[in-house]
């Protein structure tokens, strides 16, 4: 490939996107960000050529992943503990509008390292919890009656932190799809969106405008394409300052669109 099929702009954004992108992500940002079609071997041949090197160790980058979001690899080691790959699998796909298949999933966790904790048998040394009981045990017939509720259950807009990834969960009444309870947690400002304007269009997500996970108000939230979602990511939008973030905000929508238009006329 020849070195002058590239502009002094697109030079630097390569050489600098390298250092913190694989090249899948790091084709896919240049595309959305100068409305090319560049192939993966195209970039790949454009960084040899001019000795870009990513400067970073063998492993690749810390933190990110090929196809899942920070918040579906946060989500999928969460749940991976009580849920089988077929369950989680039906899980990531209700919760973010997706299509990924089990094996995918089943690759995240193995090449992440991820752990059920599970192993399917009985461990040297288990001891069943009822040995040495026979003969003093009935069945239970009045400790639980029908209606008893746990002292410890909590109610239905009850809220809390996820641990993994900080956003806030809230109680409803809405069956839980995997284990058919009649409350589940969900994401609140998934929630509040939802209340104003109905489910979440497959496709597409709920952001903050102001990048907190905290300001759930429906005025600081924002519904956007999974496309304009990663350009945002890309743009650093969460680390925007307050005051240039409604002007990135746009700028993202408006790159995506071109980019959108700019591969159909090239279809």
């Amino acid at each position: 490939m020849r070195r002058n099929q590239y502009t002094d702009q697109q030079l630097r954004f390569l050489k600098a996107g390298y250092r913190k992108m694989r090249i899948p992500e790091l084709t896919a940002a240049f595309n959305t960000r100068f409305g090319t079609d560049k192939s993966e071997v195209a970039i790949k041949s454009a960084l040899t050529n001019h000795d870009y090197t990513c400067g970073r160790p063998t492993g690749g980058v810390t933190g990110t992943y090929l196809i899942f979001s920070r918040e579906q690899a946060a989500f999928i080691e969460e749940n991976y503990t009580s849920l089988s790959q077929g369950e989680l699998t039906a899980a990531v796909n209700e919760t973010f509008g997706t299509e990924f298949t089990a094996g995918q999933i089943r690759s995240f966790v193995h090449n992440h390292g991820v752990k059920s904790g599970r192993t399917g048998r009985y461990e040297n040394g288990h001891q069943s919890w009822n040995a040495g009981t026979k003969g003093l045990t009935h069945r239970n017939r009045t400790t639980f009656k029908k209606g008893n509720v746990p002292p410890n259950r909590k109610p239905v807009g009850t809220e809390r932190i996820d641990s993994k990834d900080g956003y806030i969960l809230v109680k409803i009444n809405e069956t839980d799809p995997y284990t058919g309870f009649p409350t589940r947690y969900k994401l609140k400002h998934i929630v509040i969106w939802e209340q104003a304007h109905g489910p979440v269009p497959k496709g597409m997500a709920v952001i903050f405008r102001d990048g907190n996970k905290m300001n759930c108000v429906l005025e600081n939230l924002a519904l956007v394409t999974r496309a304009e979602l990663l350009r945002l990511n890309q743009m650093g939008y969460a680390e925007t300052p307050e005051e240039l973030k409604p002007s990135v905000f746009a700028l993202a929508k408006l790159e995506v669109k071109v980019f959108g238009k700019n591969k159909e006329a090239h279809a």
